[in-house]
């Protein structure tokens, strides 16, 4: 455990450069020069990502978010980009295993941190954590200190993944939370990380999801629609601010591995 008694922070990271990374070894002037090149995001938007950039997603509950991520996180992996990747929905275990079925042994990355998973659910069931990495609740006090412990040893161009932010609305109230989160954002921009958040869509004011949208720099939705009687899982680019992009949907496939594709051929009238 790291002193803050809350949250190990991997110290390992703070040397680690991306192999998409344009430059080595950036300075504070220079970060948001850096680009990466991010799977599935740079498919939808024919471009790379900027670090600082925050890009949230907007999914159905019953939507295959979580596979998504997946799909996602392993392929940034496998282009050499650093992970913080942050579960409230299921156990370490249970992705180490999905991840397992796609075909990536996450060992090797967790072993060298280039992959850093944390448990944001096991307190949820009232048993204590045995993971390195976890979060003792959602509440903003506590993941405000966490964060503030670990921002400096990631390199600027790595992605942190909240997979349900909506999870740490519930834990308070949307007006507390909404201040803490442009405070909590603002730090990961000035760091050039880059931060990938999902919220899901319908359970919270209509204030709320313009507020965040607000604060973003790239806002994506993922829904659940009956397309020519079979229930689809659709994904688009709503805005990606100062840059035109195709808004298209696009339908995802996913198969027996887990992988998943997006039909770019046949696209999903609006």
């Amino acid at each position: 455990m790291s002193a803050s008694g809350l949250f190990c922070t991997p110290q390992a990271l703070c040397t680690h450069v991306s192999s998409e990374v344009t430059q080595e070894f950036p300075t504070d002037e220079s970060k948001n020069t850096v680009h990466v090149e991010l799977p599935i995001i740079g498919q939808l938007l024919n471009r790379p990502v900027k670090a600082g950039q925050v890009l949230v997603f907007v999914f159905d509950a019953d939507s295959q978010w979580l596979m998504l991520i997946l799909n996602l996180v392993a392929e940034i992996l496998q282009k050499g980009t650093e992970v913080l990747y942050i579960s409230t929905s299921r156990q370490l275990s249970d992705i180490r295993d999905n991840f397992r079925k796609y075909g990536l042994d996450t060992l090797p990355f967790e072993t060298d941190e280039r992959l850093v998973l944390s448990d944001a659910f096991t307190f949820k069931t009232g048993r204590q954590p045995t993971e390195k990495y976890y979060f003792p609740s959602l509440n903003i006090a506590d993941i405000s200190l966490i964060s503030s412990k670990s921002l400096d040893q990631w390199a600027p161009g790595s992605v942190r993944l909240f997979e349900n932010v909506s999870e740490v609305v519930e834990a308070s109230d949307e007006k507390s939370f909404l201040k803490f989160y442009r405070t909590w954002i603002s730090r990961f921009v000035t760091r050039g990380r880059i931060v990938i958040d999902g919220f899901v869509r319908g359970i919270h004011s209509d204030a709320l999801y313009t507020s965040v949208m607000a604060i973003a720099d790239g806002v994506f939705e993922l829904k659940t629609e009956e397309i020519d009687g079979q229930m689809e899982n659709t994904l688009r680019v709503r805005v990606f601010k100062g840059a035109p992009v195709d808004t298209s949907k696009h339908i995802l496939h996913f198969n027996e591995n887990l992988s998943m594709h997006l039909a770019t051929k046949k696209r999903v009238q609006s």
